[in-house]
This record gives C-alpha cells, sequence and structure tokens, in this order.
C-alpha cells in the first residue's frame, strides 16, 4: 500500500474520532475522565518524547534557512510551537470575555487550523515529525478525544450540528492540500513545532481544572506507557 493511502486511512481514523468522540461520555463520569486522562499523558508523552527531540535536530536547518529575515533569532522551532501554545491558551482565556458566538467561532476557527496542518503534516512522506506514522496517529487520534469534549462541552448543540463537520473538512483539506503542494522541510517543521505546542496546551487545559472528568494516574500511566513504547522502539 502506497504512503499516501496510508495517510488517507489516518485522515478517515481522524474524522472517526471527530464523529464519535461524543459517545465516549456514555462510559461514565469517571472512566470517560480515565480515559481523557490517559489519552493526555499519551499525547504529552509522544511531543515530549518523540516529536520535540525530532524539531531539535531540524532547528539547526531552520535556523539556516531563517538566518537572513531574522538574523538575530534562534530557536525558531521552539518559538513557533510556544506560538502554538499561546493561541490556544489565548482562546481558552477568550470564552469567557467575550460573546458566545464569538467565542464558538474562535474556538471552532484555531482548531479548524490546527486540524489543517495536522492534515497538510501527515500527507507529506518526507516530514519526519509524523514517523512513524501509526504512533503519531494514534497518539492524536486520542488528543483528539479531549479536544472534542472540550468543545462539546463548550458549545453543545452548535459543535455537534455542524462544528464537527468543519473540522473534519479541515483535516481533509490540510491533507489534499499537502498531496499538491510540497513545502521546505523548514515550513514542515514549524508546521509540526506549532502543531506540539497546541497540543500541550490543550491537554493541560484539560488536566488542570477540578471540575472536569480527568485522573492523575491515568494520566500518569497513560504516559509512562506511551513513554516506554517510543524508547523500545527508538523512534
Amino acid at each position: 500500500m502506497s504512503y499516501t493511502a496510508w495517510t488517507f486511512l489516518v485522515i478517515c481514523l481522524f474524522a472517526i474520532v471527530h464523529l464519535f468522540a461524543a459517545n465516549t461520555q456514555k462510559l461514565g463520569f469517571i472512566v470517560h475522565g480515565r480515559f481523557l486522562s490517559a489519552g493526555g499523558g499519551i499525547a504529552i508523552a509522544y511531543i515530549f518524547i518523540d516529536l520535540l527531540p525530532k524539531l531539535s535536530k531540524s532547528d539547526l536547518i531552520v535556523t539556516q534557512a531563517l538566518s537572513g529575515v531574522f538574523p538575530y533569532f534562534e530557536r525558531h522551532v521552539y518559538i513557533m510551537a510556544l506560538i502554538g501554545f499561546l493561541l490556544f491558551f489565548i482562546v481558552d482565556r477568550a470564552q469567557t470575555s467575550i460573546p458566545y458566538q464569538g467565542a464558538f467561532w474562535l474556538s471552532l476557527g484555531s482548531y479548524a487550523l490546527f486540524n489543517f496542518l495536522i492534515g497538510y503534516a501527515v500527507s507529506d512522506p518526507h516530514n519526519p515529525e509524523v514517523q512513524p506514522l501509526l504512533l503519531f496517529a494514534f497518539a492524536i487520534s486520542l488528543h483528539y478525544f479531549t479536544n472534542d469534549y472540550s468543545l462539546n462541552e463548550a458549545h453543545g448543540d452548535d459543535y455537534r450540528r455542524f462544528g464537527k463537520w468543519i473540522l473534519i473538512l479541515s483535516i481533509f483539506a490540510g491533507w489534499t492540500v499537502g498531496l499538491w503542494m510540497t513545502l521546505s522541510a523548514t515550513a514542515i517543521a514549524l508546521v509540526s513545532a506549532f502543531i506540539g505546542g497546541g497540543v500541550i496546551m490543550n491537554v493541560t487545559r484539560h488536566e488542570l481544572p477540578r471540575d472536569n472528568p480527568n485522573s492523575v494516574s491515568a494520566f500518569i500511566c497513560g504516559a509512562l506507557f506511551y513513554t516506554a513504547i517510543l524508547l523500545m522502539i527508538g523512534s
């Protein structure tokens, strides 16, 4: 099977998660909370153990490519990861300070951008940050359960009626653009860094509030479990 076919299956998996993530709430508050926390731990482990080390290797390429544009900046990929973190931090804080419709579209727009970039990152066979593809797909799929929970809790019917469909279309749009437009290694590294920062913020946002369904033990177990897998395969 070609790499494109594999990535199409991965994108379909992401879409299925968006379609049916709300059904996991039927597991009950405690079980559902443990599931989300374990998924968050796995996603965080993937970012810190796999993605960030790969980005550190790409940072030299990015720095050389952008030295003429930003001569006084270094660690560009980490700056982009911070931008991803800050964007979703701002979106989260804005939920209580702007009207409901504005908050909804701000959340949906930021997550649509996130999904578009993930779709694009997956489609590029030369993107080392998403390899092995299976491990990336597993971690991001579980992360999507957390994202969908947050959006479903905050925006309810609006998200279920059409919000999730916009997110699904965003993934496929990013994947389609990636098939026809190849970015440089520099751009791919920056995209992956933005994704990493966004994942860190979204998981942290879910795990910290006491009123969210979460479990410290499940989070730690998920993180340790996936860390062990990543270290064993030497990705």
